[in-house]
């Protein structure tokens, strides 16, 4: 496996060399890179600042909510996700990522504590939606050999972020270019560990791995229960609480030999200390293969 970074150029961000020689000097191997940030771009433009430094592009970002309620707003973001995938293509990413998207945020079971089928559950409604949705986008990016993988993140609103909801969603559309972006920072406050069964509970269907910690306070849990802030919080690799061998190893008995995409979003160690001080966890724990 290899190591890269997720991170935004253009616009007030870094340009493409910076960032490239910047990740070569920190022992990175690829970048992750948002597809607005190199919107038209020509393919040289993009690829060989990258290839300069001996960087190259691993995965684009494009984070699309295909199930609003407004109609006019899935539909426009499903002409976006579509020309993410055809600029992949059109580079030679192997993986775009989004999510599956949400109208409702995190509460599309309904209110807490309900059975299902309460009067607020719309995850069937939502099930449907994403099928009417995602079918045409996956068959083509299968037209176009990119994978789409649903990043499980819930709080940004996205109803494929557990277990559950990752089985209705892959039966809905299945398909071999369809499949899950790990990361397990998200299951440790929401209860869904070990991180490994969960992993190993979906072989194949791991396309890509975000890789982030998170870290949780049980004082903190008990002052304020499930409802409050500060609890938990996320970490960059080395600073949380999980096991990143047993993590990785996990991956690797699940079909998983790509990269692992070190996010930040580490109050304690923010910007780009903090992915280097990820990928110095992570690179003893790997074997290169040169």
């Amino acid at each position: 496996m290899d190591i890269c970074f997720s991170t935004s150029v253009g616009g007030e961000s870094w340009d493409l060399k910076s960032c490239a020689r910047w990740a070569q000097e920190n022992d990175f191997d690829a970048v992750r890179l948002h597809v607005d940030g190199i919107a038209g771009f020509a393919r040289g433009e993009v690829l060989e600042p990258l290839a300069d430094e001996g960087i190259y592009l691993a995965a684009l970002t494009a984070h699309n909510n295909l199930l609003s309620d407004d109609e006019s707003e899935r539909e426009a973001a499903s002409s976006r996700l579509i020309a993410a995938i055809e600029t992949a293509s059109g580079l030679d990413v192997p993986v775009v990522i989004t999510h599956a998207g949400s109208p409702v945020g995190y509460q599309f079971y309904g209110m807490y504590s309900q059975p299902p089928g309460n009067p607020g559950d719309r995850s069937v409604e939502l099930v449907a939606r994403f099928k009417e949705m995602f079918e045409p986008v996956v068959r083509l990016a299968e037209k176009a050999q990119v994978k789409i993988a649903l990043d499980g993140a819930v709080r940004m609103g996205n109803i494929a972020c557990n277990p559950e909801m990752w089985e209705r969603v892959l039966e809905a559309v299945p398909s071999d270019h369809l499949g899950l972006s790990c990361d397990p920072s998200h299951w440790v406050w929401m209860g869904m560990v070990p991180a490994e069964d969960v992993i190993r509970a979906f072989p194949g269907k791991w396309f890509y791995a975000d890789i982030k910690d998170c870290e949780v306070s049980p004082r903190m849990l008990f002052r304020q229960g499930v409802i409050g802030n500060w609890w938990w919080q996320y970490r960059v690799p080395g600073r949380g609480q999980l096991n990143w061998g047993t993590v990785i190893g996990a991956l690797v008995e699940s079909g998983y030999d790509y990269v692992l995409c070190v996010e930040n979003e580490d109050r304690g160690a923010p910007g780009l200390e903090g992915f280097a001080i990820g990928c110095r966890h992570l690179r003893p724990l790997l074997t290169r293969q040169d």
